[in-house]
């Protein structure tokens, strides 16, 4: 017997005091666990134990052999709550301390393609915020960057103070080339400590001036004592190049490579350039129509120019390799492999 009642306290205590924490998990969901007293519930299991013992051997008082039961007092479960700490939503921007922005306009004057004679002086005033931290002093200069530089001086230091938020107009002398076609110069702020910076999202993009110089339309000679009898056309007619392709202006064909005129050369994919051969000279003239004399004392050039200078309608004046003058108008410009197309007039010598 004493076996037995060993055995079922090893028992019967697990057991209640398991059925009373299932039951406390039950509860309803209105009862938090924090209120079940843990002490009542042990004190039951060992009543309830006891008076198994009692009926399991009836008349049996109790003696020193019987285990005394351990009453555990634990303590009582608590809930706590951890905070989790959270970050701001935004994160400020930290503003540079040198920073530049466009102002409006950003071309106060010379706008882009606009047209001047070769040689001509001008000035180019662009229109900029000071959007850092820095004041702008004399430290600070706008110097060239890269393309023409069109008899520039390389380095200008600023002139005043640019307090941050303010605008400044700033002025760099500039003179057109010789030789027409379209020229484009990019220029920078530099600070006191050497660091290029510019305009847009990034505060590195450079300004720049992008001008177009033609021809110059001379004044034609005139005489009292004779009349210069009208040149007869020599040859005239379109035609249509694509890249590599030349062309001979005295015939108004494909001809042997001592007699070809120009040749439209693909210098970087995409990129085509006018290039004069065997001695051949142009001019762009301009929009307005030339007459023969107005080509024969053009200001004319043998180096090759960019057909991204050129523009549809506009007229070239020429002289061939076999010395004669023409006219040549370019009617289409080459856009996704199509050809430049072109119509001329070749004239002979009186």
């Amino acid at each position: 017997m004493k076996f037995y009642s060993t055995l079922a306290i090893k028992l019967v205590i697990p057991g209640v005091i398991c059925f009373a924490l299932v039951s406390a998990c039950n509860l309803p969901g209105g009862i938090d666990l924090d209120s079940v007293n843990i002490t009542a519930v042990y004190q039951t299991a060992n009543a309830l134990v006891n008076q198994g013992i009692q009926t399991l051997k009836p008349g049996e008082p109790a003696t020193g052999n019987t285990p005394t039961l351990l009453v555990i007092t634990p303590t009582p479960l608590r809930r706590t709550a951890t905070k989790i700490p959270t970050e701001g939503a935004t994160t400020a921007f930290a503003q540079r301390c040198d920073q530049a922005g466009a102002g409006s306009p950003l071309d106060v004057t010379i706008p882009d393609d606009t047209r001047l004679v070769p040689g001509e002086e001008f000035t180019k005033i662009w229109r900029l915020i000071n959007l850092g931290t820095c004041e702008w002093s004399s430290g600070y200069a706008m110097v060239w960057f890269s393309g023409d530089i069109m008899g520039a001086v390389r380095e200008q230091p600023f002139l005043s103070t640019v307090p941050p938020g303010e605008t400044i107009d700033y002025a760099v002398d500039m003179t057109a080339p010789a030789v027409p076609g379209l020229y484009s110069g990019y220029w920078m702020l530099r600070s006191p400590s050497g660091d290029l910076f510019g305009i847009g999202p990034n505060g590195n993009s450079p300004v720049w001036v992008r001008i177009q110089v033609v021809a110059v339309e001379t004044a034609v000679p005139t005489s009292t004592i004779t009349v210069a009898p009208t040149s007869i056309v020599l040859a005239d007619g379109k035609a249509s190049l694509l890249a590599s392709q030349a062309f001979d202006l005295d015939t108004g064909q494909n001809a042997a490579d001592n007699q070809l005129d120009i040749r439209l050369e693909e210098t970087d994919p995409g990129i085509l350039q006018w290039a004069p051969l065997n001695n051949a000279r142009f001019a762009v003239f301009g929009l307005t129509t030339p007459g023969e004399l107005e080509c024969q004392y053009a200001t004319m050039t043998d180096q090759p120019l960019a057909v991204s200078s050129f523009e549809s309608g506009i007229f070239l004046c020429y002289r061939t390799s076999q010395g004669l003058p023409g006219r040549l108008q370019i009617e289409s410009l080459p856009v996704g492999g199509s050809p430049l197309n072109l119509n001329f007039t070749t004239w002979s010598v009186p």
